[in-house]
């Protein structure tokens, strides 16, 4: 369903990769109605360690043995801001595929909402797969289908008309977050497809490396 959402949130994922931390962040959107703060973190919740879930069973497989994925945080923005909620990892919870070089590596998966323009398209920046998984800066087949079931796990969860849970991923436009009159409900979009790319891509807030 489109606008209103009744609770707007942030989620982080947040991982560590050659002792520099990484972070994700995305933005989902619920209908259902919270009357209390603990129905809240019930929801939040969900969403955590809904996310974590996909990430554990699925992302995992896909990414290089340099990452380790340590926690899920959700955080209420929308009516109003509150304190995360997380979901924790294990320090078992590492990468599966071959040692990578450079912390600032990742794989870039495109999100479309169907809306023209920049306000309507998103970029999430995932852990790398390996050296051994890569070529010529072009990640292998085999590990884009790793990445493609994950993505199929997050829009499982997360999108489409009817998702496994009680939230919608999609972007939201800070731009017209901010503008007056802005909102949740005029600046975040519902995702309806996510495109993994080919190409090894590059995550700046990574620091080794990167000159800082």
């Amino acid at each position: 369903m489109p606008a209103p959402y009744s609770v707007g949130a942030r989620l982080r994922i947040i991982g560590e990769c050659h002792g520099q931390t990484t972070v994700n962040v995305l933005h989902f959107g619920s209908h259902d109605i919270v009357n209390d703060p603990s129905a809240l973190n019930t929801l939040l919740l969900q969403l955590a360690e809904a996310m974590a879930e996909c990430i554990v069973t699925v992302l995992l497989p896909a990414v290089t043995s340099d990452w380790r994925f340590v926690r899920t945080e959700a955080q209420s923005i929308h009516p109003n801001l509150s304190d995360p909620v997380v979901s924790t990892g294990v320090p078992e919870n590492v990468g599966e595929l071959s040692p990578v070089s450079a912390s600032f590596l990742s794989s870039l998966v495109h999100v479309h909402t169907g809306i023209d323009g920049r306000k309507g398209r998103g970029r999430i920046f995932l852990p790398p797969p390996g050296e051994t998984e890569t070529q010529n800066s072009l990640i292998d087949g085999p590990t884009l289908v790793l990445l493609a079931a994950f993505l199929a796990c997050v829009a499982t969860k997360f999108m489409g008309a009817d998702p496994d849970t009680s939230w919608h991923f999609g972007v939201l436009s800070e731009k017209d977050l901010a503008a007056v009159g802005g909102s949740f409900n005029t600046a975040f979009r519902e995702a309806i497809s996510l495109n993994p790319k080919a190409e090894i891509s590059l995550m700046s807030s990574r620091k080794v490396g990167r000159g800082v």
